[in-house]
């Protein structure tokens, strides 16, 4: 997604590939313009890509409801279940809270939707099964079933970026237990 503006060219996301299945519940993190809210509108169709594609699958053929719904702002429980009650296959919550964090883990164990979330709370994050964190448009880092300690590790990283003018920190995927997994597509199956 690239927004031009004068004298300079934003990158407002470059080069993000990811995949999000039914029943997994993503969240995303970076300082602020590292393009999270970009990704979530770029996601629920508001706002297309100026390059590359967003493809979202047909998911379960037993709902009915829409593909994509906003959980409404300011989050909680009541908010995540108004979303739900519409069927969709995929919830996107923009700077959620620690209620509407829990409650979409609710919505995913009990529901079977996918649900992506921006944040800048580690404990809000630790809900999701995993984390990708954007630095200037782009996927810096990513890890799966963290808690919040591994979590603020990882968003001091991403938030310093290339050290030294090394990609270390760029394709790579953590799991659990906080240990790097090499990935060139940070994919959630």
């Amino acid at each position: 997604m690239v927004y031009e503006t004068r004298p300079r060219v934003v990158y407002a996301l470059r080069n993000v590939s990811l995949v999000v299945r039914q029943g997994v519940f993503l969240a995303v993190m970076g300082e602020g313009s590292a393009g999270k809210t970009t990704l979530l509108r770029c996601l629920s169709g508001e706002i297309q890509p100026s390059s590359g594609v967003v493809r979202r699958g047909a998911g379960s053929g037993d709902r009915s409801g829409p593909l994509v719904s906003w959980v409404p702002e300011p989050g909680g429980a009541g908010s995540v279940a108004a979303a739900v009650a519409l069927g969709p296959r995929l919830l996107l919550a923009d700077e959620a809270t620690e209620e509407s964090g829990t409650a979409l883990r609710r919505a995913v164990r009990g529901h079977g939707v996918a649900a992506v979330m921006s944040t800048s709370a580690p404990a809000v994050a630790a809900r999701a099964d995993a984390v990708v964190f954007l630095r200037d448009g782009g996927v810096v880092d990513m890890v799966a079933g963290a808690g919040p300690e591994v979590i603020s590790e990882c968003l001091e990283r991403s938030g310093r970026g290339f050290e030294n003018g090394s990609r270390e920190s760029q394709d790579r995927r953590h799991d659990s237990q906080g240990q790097r997994h090499d990935s060139q597509d940070p994919s959630l199956s």
